[in-house]
């Protein structure tokens, strides 16, 4: 299996354990609560004050506290989760497409170029694919732990139900006694009903102890999923540079055998200044007679005819010699 593949089977198993609750422990089993009872806004404690024992109320108060922590925007959780799913399919699906095309459009194709172009093609959409895996297990990923959390607060919500019941029952007790007790049943009562909500108290903690567990399992799930779009958007870059050196290599090449077309100056097609077809100043041809020609005589040719010697103009110095380089020129 190729590196690409080895992540998108790593993210697909790592999307299936976090949709299958694999995290949840057995403290939150069977978290199929819907969402929806993220946002209910339960007062378990309005119970101990309609039954008129509101004095016990607000000594009881710390029991909704972790109640009121867990209540959450439900419309918030689905929308983004949605939004997540919606993107990772279209992403996926935008895979699907690459590979169904790479394959016909190159059928034709033959040699080691091919070969590796296809290889290239189908780790892109593996890791295509992988980003859009991600995305899908982000928000199964959210939606879950909304489903756990409501999980929990409906069973928290249910602890303090049953607090307030026993609460009620032995107030009620009280009260009857009152009278003949001259009120001593119902100062007795009062700490035995804060026991109880202690006791149910220690019940909800080990609720909340749970939900943390399964809150850091799921942390590690989605943490393996971070890791698996960071490695294949990596190889995706590594793909890209691989084909972009090689397109260079074959660019380079089809220049470097294009030059034979074209020879450079020392070869035989165009040759350098010392061919004897375009003749140096240093080696002169039949053509291009130098000064020292009898068609063009030098200043330094005293014996020439054309230009008389210094015997015609005695006492001075012989005239001198017409601009000859002009001429040469």
């Amino acid at each position: 299996m190729t590196d690409s593949g080895q992540i998108l089977a790593d993210l697909k198993t790592t999307t299936q354990a976090v949709e299958n609750h694999d995290w949840v422990s057995a403290g939150l089993g069977g978290a199929s609560t819907a969402l929806d009872l993220l946002g209910a806004t339960q007062d378990p404690l309005a119970a101990l004050t309609s039954a008129g024992f509101g004095m016990i109320t607000e000594l009881v108060r710390f029991l909704e506290e972790p109640l009121k922590q867990l209540q959450g925007n439900p419309d918030a959780v689905s929308s983004h989760s949605q939004g997540m799913e919606g993107g990772g399919q279209q992403v996926s699906s935008v895979a699907d497409d690459y590979r169904q095309s790479a394959g016909p459009e190159t059928s034709g194709w033959s040699g080691s170029s091919a070969s590796s172009y296809r290889d290239n093609s189908s780790q892109h959409a593996d890791c295509v694919e992988a980003v859009g895996q991600a995305g899908i297990a982000m928000a199964k990923a959210a939606t879950g732990a909304g489903k756990v959390v409501a999980k929990a607060q409906q069973e928290v919500g249910g602890l303090i139900s049953e607090a307030v019941g026993q609460i009620i029952q032995l107030m009620t007790q009280a009260f009857a006694a009152a009278q003949a007790t001259f009120g001593a049943s119902i100062a007795a009562a009062i700490p035995q009903a804060v026991a109880i909500a202690t006791q149910y108290g220690g019940q909800i903690a080990q609720k909340l102890g749970v939900l943390l567990s399964d809150s850091d399992n799921l942390l590690q799930l989605i943490t393996s999923v971070t890791q698996g779009l960071e490695a294949a958007t990596q190889l995706m870059s590594k793909l890209s540079e691989a084909s972009k050196s090689s397109s260079d290599g074959e660019s380079g090449s089809s220049d470097s055998s294009a030059s034979s077309r074209y020879p450079s100056s020392s070869g035989s097609q165009y040759s350098s200044s010392s061919d004897s077809q375009y003749p140096d100043s240093s080696q002169p041809s039949s053509r291009y007679p130098s000064s020292a020609d009898s068609q063009y005589p030098g200043s330094s040719d005293s014996s020439d005819s054309q230009y008389p010697s210094d015997s015609q103009y005695p006492g001075q110095h012989r005239p001198r010699t017409p601009v000859s380089t002009a001429q040469q020129s």
